[in-house]
């Protein structure tokens, strides 16, 4: 089943991808993006490392009496990328798509974790839109169709469950090829299409598809890729989010080129192959088709970055969603 369409979609920052390293540092960080204009609310790495330390600090800049809780208006997703990433680094057997019905099931479990934490956030005043699943494990080419399937059978057990008002979506990350490198290196677009695709026919809750522009970058070493996954998931009906984080086509202050480690515009990080043009045209590409999110998940370098230009490079890339021009980051930032 299809979520229903809405004129304007939340807007949300994946503020843990800039977060300081210091603890004592992230409070007045979320206090700060949280109050930049247009933000609705966040991208949440919901059980990645590190939750135990940021997950009071949610509670707290997420506390239902706050004023930046905007009166219904603001919500926020759960992505499982980091847990999920976690557990398959650790077992290469474990994810949704795995042929292997134990790793499968392991899965499937943290999944359901999931749901009771977004189903307590609603509890406590705080609307979470969606919870963001992941295709994993990486497999190899031959096996992308037992992927699939394996995929299909976990979304139908999952979108079974009970979910609320809470949609369940997938975001596509790079998928493995024979000729580039990978980075995440998970199902195909088309496998993951016609898995949520079928399992959606056969549950009411809703779902759909999410595209990072990054990953969607990194997969085809093309900065219109995200363009083009975009203009495929509306056809296919599942668009339902857009995460801007970019991606450098040559190796320097973010590593090695085409590593997924989201760097903000080009216009502040010169490495980078997200500009604004680009995210115009991803965004023209997506409007009018039923999203429910769209959003920023920018890092910064050095380790050292101050808050203040942390938050710099958040708004700037904020500031291209809007058609605004972008100040150019401090250059100690890169």
């Amino acid at each position: 089943m299809t979520t229903e369409h809405r004129d304007k979609p939340l807007r949300v920052v994946g503020a843990y991808a800039a977060q300081p390293d210091e603890a004592h540092e992230r409070r007045a960080f979320l206090e700060e993006v949280l109050s930049l204009p247009g933000v609705d609310g966040l991208e949440i790495s919901w059980g990645a490392p590190g939750w135990e330390q940021d997950a009071p600090l949610l509670a707290d800049a997420l506390g239902s009496d706050r004023p930046n809780n905007r009166g219904g208006r603001g919500g926020h997703v759960l992505t499982l990328i980091g847990a999920a990433a976690t557990m398959a680094a650790k077992a290469p057997s474990v994810g949704l798509a795995s042929p292997d019905p134990d790793g499968r099931e392991r899965a499937i479990q943290l999944v359901a974790s999931a749901r009771e934490a977004a189903l307590d956030y609603l509890t406590r005043g705080q609307r979470i839109v969606a919870v963001e699943l992941q295709s994993f494990p990486t497999l190899a080419q031959a096996d992308a169709g037992l992927g699939g399937e394996a995929l299909e059978r976990s979304l139908c057990e999952i979108l079974s469950w009970d979910w609320g008002s809470v949609a369940v979506v997938l975001e596509h990350c790079d998928a493995r090829t024979a000729t580039l490198p990978w980075q995440k290196g998970l199902l195909p677009l088309d496998i993951e299409i016609q898995a949520v695709a079928a399992a959606a026919a056969r549950s009411p809750t809703p779902t759909g598809m999410a595209v990072n522009w990054g990953r969607s970058a990194i997969e085809e070493r093309d900065g219109a890729a995200p363009e083009r996954h975009v203009h495929r998931l509306r056809s296919a009906g599942l668009l339902r989010g857009v995460m801007f984080s970019g991606a450098t086509d040559r190796d320097g202050a973010y590593g090695m080129a085409w590593s997924d480690v989201h760097p903000p515009l080009r216009e502040q990080m010169p490495d980078s192959v997200m500009d604004r043009l680009k995210v115009a045209a991803t965004l023209a590409a997506a409007a009018g088709s039923g999203l429910l999110y769209d959003g920023v998940k920018v890092a910064v370098r050095p380790p050292q970055t101050t808050v203040k230009d942390r938050i710099a490079a958040i708004r700037g890339t904020l500031a291209a969603l809007d058609g605004t021009s972008p100040l150019p980051l401090d250059p100690r930032a890169r």
